[in-house]
């Protein structure tokens, strides 16, 4: 008889992951799924709020206590000191820088009939008024400031001093006495388009008084001083190390 002997290869079964693993697993990606289209879904919403919101607390902040959180390889850029300018002095949009004090004499007259001396009364008057200069911070632009890390120097360049209309001071009119005629009435009475017109006069001969002295210079030069003086204390708490140059 013939022995036949039968061979049983056995095979190593494969590693197979545990069924509550696998439940557990898909639980978490789908939950991830869906918190992730609530999010996405609720952003834009929420979005515009929380920018304006946290821009607002940034720039109080900044304005407050001229903060910067930006300085690029230790060097200063042109935003370190432009955005706590703007914000601290930008509202400022009429800044005065020089203000001149000016006076006029003016004669005034009530003649009465053919315009004779012994009928009419005359009396002098001296006004006073003040030209103020302003330069207007609020159109500062990024191209107006100019950083000079080596030399710790930041130029500001500014507009030139513009004249604001010339304050005349009413209140504070000297009127000389009178000088009439025997037949002249007792005080100089006039229309209100005859003041108009001599308000005018006055304006233009001050106007004339500023140029013949050359004001408009020197409010120029002013302006510098005033804005450097003001600028300062802002560059400074920013950077002490730097000081400020303001040209036109």
């Amino acid at each position: 008889r013939r022995d036949t002997m039968t061979t049983t290869t056995i095979e190593k079964p494969a590693s197979k992951i545990h069924p509550l693993k696998k439940l557990l697993v898909l639980i978490l990606v789908f939950a991830v799924i869906i918190v992730s289209i609530v999010v996405i879904q609720s952003f834009p919403d929420k979005e515009s709020e929380f920018v304006d919101t946290v821009a607002g607390e940034i720039q109080q902040e900044m304005a407050e206590n001229h903060i910067v959180l930006s300085r690029k390889g230790g060097r200063r850029t042109v935003a370190d000191f432009k955005d706590p300018i703007i914000l601290a002095h930008g509202k400022d949009a009429r800044l005065i820088v020089y203000t001149a004090e000016l006076s006029e004499v003016v004669s005034m007259a009530d003649e009465g009939w053919g315009g004779f001396k012994w009928n009419s009364t005359y009396q002098e008057a001296k006004y006073f008024g003040q030209a103020e200069y302003t330069v207007d911070l609020s159109q500062l632009s990024e191209e107006d400031f100019i950083v000079n890390n080596e030399q710790k120097i930041l130029t500001v360049r500014i507009p030139y001093a513009v004249l604001s209309p010339i304050n005349i001071l009413n209140d504070k009119t000297q009127f000389k006495d009178t000088e009439k005629g025997w037949l002249g009435p007792k005080e100089v009475k006039m229309t209100s388009e005859e003041l108009n017109k001599i308000m005018l006069e006055i304006e233009k001969k001050m106007k004339a008084q500023l140029i013949d002295e050359n004001i408009m210079a020197k409010a120029n030069e002013e302006a510098k001083v005033v804005v450097a003086e003001l600028l300062t204390a802002t560059i400074q708490a920013v950077d002490p190390e730097f000081t400020v140059v303001v040209v036109f």
